[in-house]
């Protein structure tokens, strides 16, 4: 048995190259369109139907623009291997992959020795074509060598360039079918294509809050998946022969597993909150297996987290059932990593910052339950020069240094779903939202944030003088406050708002986190309530 495998690396750097969000979009038809079995005339079919070997290969993966392909026949993995590195590199120019191949007496020794060798070519940098000459002309926004001259907008483009603008007709675009429920029927023309409000045609506008042009930038990827994929190794050992039919199967769960979510996601979100004559108001620009990236505006940001997520879970719970593989999880859950940003910023450091926050929370769930690692949320709001490391933001814009502690202005990862061990997003949503009530006084809290760093004394003397206004003039909302931190941090501390200190002397507060959501409106958005003073529930 020979096996071939072929992944992508680095794909939001190949989507985020020109920071333009209609190349985004052409570049996420453009992956889409490798190895999607749903869209006709897909690359890989294209290329096995040149080659003459469809009815030769199988396949136990084909999703997210990778492929594990298997025949007992090792020409017939040379021909699909040397059309196929041909043919991608003319696809997508600069989109970087890794191939692997290995051989065996089964499918698993195959695929175990191509894996091996898969990983091996990950750090593998290929030449980028075409080759450019020391004095060739650069495109600005990439670096790379310019190939086409665009004279209607005086825009130089690279190879990478030039085939997205072979994509940017939407009209044939399909990519946004994986997050559309059926019964909205939407088009083409309903997902916004420009994030600026000055572009002369006036379509395809990202419908914004006003003059308020802040986004969220959410990138999720699966959590569990590791240990479905251990039980579907001891299937295979008792069963060798249905290798395919168990990895088809777990490649199919998760892949519409997500599409359910994100369907979900639009239906009870998106569009209950489009205006008329507008756009929906966000932008999808990546689904493949479980990896997900989407540009959603930001007050809707955590509501649309809050249901894809569960979805998600439902989904995926029902589909695991289905499956004949015994030791399965209940069900998968995803971390979650969210920049919020103006949409002027550089979207390719977000992205970044993004992966890396997304991969603290899910290591953060992996700690606490290997087996069944809790949904877990990471977040941040740039307001300043974007920085792409979340290690550099914590330690410079986040902690502040007291006499004996450590203060950090976040609590880092919260579950999206009721947790023992970590913070609950739906608590920080209830505080934001009290927070954000009219009889808050919300200069002190915001004042403490600062103070906090200059003078751990004069912070301490000020939250004591707000605490004691609110007591004598709003005692009932300070009762709520009180419950709200109490519900996050556990801390019965009343001269700062922050936790008591660990074992390494840091305190955290979910304040900054609190009125962050605060500033990007994300509350009020029907995803928690508030109490007034009087005791009362109102919107």
């Amino acid at each position: 048995m020979y096996s071939l495998l072929f992944e992508l690396n680095s794909i939001q750097t190949y989507l985020f190259a020109s920071g333009k969000l209609r190349d985004m979009i052409a570049g996420s038809e453009l992956l889409d369109q490798l190895t999607n079995q749903n869209i006709k005339n897909n690359l890989l079919d294209s290329v096995l139907c040149a080659a003459e070997i469809s009815q030769d290969i199988e396949f136990s993966r084909r999703a997210g623009g990778a492929f594990y392909a298997f025949c007992m026949d090792k020409t017939v993995l040379d021909k699909l291997l040397g059309l196929w590195t041909l043919a991608i590199q003319q696809w997508a120019p600069g989109l970087s992959y890794s191939l692997g191949r290995g051989q065996g007496g089964d499918y698993t020794t195959a695929f175990t020795s191509a894996r091996k060798n898969l990983q091996a070519d990950a750090g593998r940098l290929r030449q980028q074509l075409p080759f450019a000459a020391p004095v060739a002309h650069r495109v600005g926004r990439t670096g790379l060598a310019a190939e086409k001259y665009t004279r209607k907008k005086s825009e130089w483009l690279d190879a990478s360039g030039v085939r997205r603008k072979v994509f940017s007709d939407l009209a044939k675009a399909e990519f946004w079918k994986r997050f559309s429920p059926e019964s909205a029927q939407l088009r083409w023309h309903d997902w916004p294509t420009d994030l600026d409000s000055d572009n002369e045609d006036g379509r395809g506008h990202f419908p914004f809050n006003g003059d308020d042009h802040t986004i969220a930038l959410i990138h999720a990827d699966g959590n569990g998946l590791g240990q479905v994929l251990m039980e579907v190794q001891k299937a295979v050992k008792q069963a060798p022969d249905k290798f395919i039919e168990f990895y088809q199967g777990v490649s199919n769960m998760i892949e519409a597993s997500t599409q359910a979510a994100a369907r979900a996601a639009t239906q009870e979100v998106l569009l209950p909150r489009r205006k008329e004559g507008q756009c929906l108001p966000a932008r999808p620009l990546l689904l493949g297996g479980d990896d997900i990236t989407i540009l959603v505006r930001a007050d809707l940001a955590l509501a649309y987290i809050q249901v894809f997520s569960r979805a998600f879970e439902e989904e995926s719970g029902k589909r695991l059932g289905e499956l004949a593989i015994e030791g399965l999880p209940e069900r998968l859950t995803l971390g979650f990593g969210v920049v919020f940003m103006r949409a002027s910023q550089p979207f390719y450091m977000a992205i970044n910052l993004c992966e890396q926050m997304m991969a603290e929370g899910k290591a953060t769930a992996k700690q606490l339950d290997m087996q069944h690692p809790p949904a877990t949320l990471v977040f941040q709001r740039v307001t300043t020069s974007l920085v792409d490391s979340y290690d550099q933001i914590r330690e410079t814009r986040l902690s502040h240094k007291g006499k004996n502690t450590s203060y950090i202005d976040t609590l880092g990862t919260y579950a999206i779903e009721p947790h023992e061990q970590l913070p609950n997003m739906q608590h920080l949503l209830e505080l934001a939202e009290l927070l954000a009530h009219e009889d808050m006084a919300h200069g002190p809290t915001r004042q403490l944030l600062t103070l906090i760093g200059q003078s751990e004394d004069e912070a301490r003397r000020r939250y004591r003088r707000w605490r004691r206004l609110m007591k004598e003039n709003k005692s009932g909302l300070l009762k709520k406050y009180n419950d709200g931190l109490q519900k996050l941090i556990s801390s019965s501390k009343n001269d700062l708002p922050y936790s008591q200190a660990d074992a390494q002397g840091i305190s955290c507060s979910p304040l900054a986190d609190a009125l962050a959501l605060v500033s990007v409106a994300a509350v009020g958005t029907g995803t928690s309530r508030v109490v007034s003073d009087k005791g009362e529930q109102g919107e």
